[in-house]
């Protein structure tokens, strides 16, 4: 309404069909100087009120399940929640992680995984002994 100022006729309109259905002017004027005071401050100051972190839970499905070890899953949660990664990224981890994976990933194949993610090192996950490596790769994560 107040980009619009021009449109005061609109407003006319509305206050006559309000007169109409029986309020008053005083009803119609505080309604109006309740609307205007709702929306005197930034569209920032709306979105405040929300929490920063959400509060729901991503679950796996039952193929991610098939895929991703419950440690695993749990590395991812806490990396997550410590904002260390973000819901994309978190997404872009289990969609890579079932895309490789014949059997569960490990938390220590998933750090590899998560790290590629981040840093944008997919070159590391197509080298086809990665999900069966035997030895230990954590030194590829900080």
């Amino acid at each position: 309404m107040r980009d619009e100022s021009d449109r005061q006729s609109e407003a006319d309109d509305v206050s006559m069909a309000l007169r109409n259905l029986g309020y008053s002017e005083q009803e119609i004027s505080s309604a109006y100087s309740w609307f205007l005071e709702q929306f005197k401050g930034t569209p920032e100051q709306f979105f405040s009120k929300f929490p920063k972190d959400h509060a729901s839970q991503r679950i796996l499905t039952e193929a991610e399940r098939m895929y991703v070890s419950s440690d695993a899953y749990g590395l991812l949660l806490k990396l997550l929640g410590s904002s260390v990664i973000t819901s994309e990224q978190f997404e872009a981890i289990i969609e890579r992680a079932v895309f490789f994976a014949t059997e569960p990933i490990t938390v220590e194949q998933m750090k590899i995984i998560a790290s590629a993610v981040v840093f944008n090192e997919a070159d590391d996950l197509q080298s086809p002994g990665f999900v069966h490596s035997a030895g230990d790769r954590s030194h590829l994560v900080n």
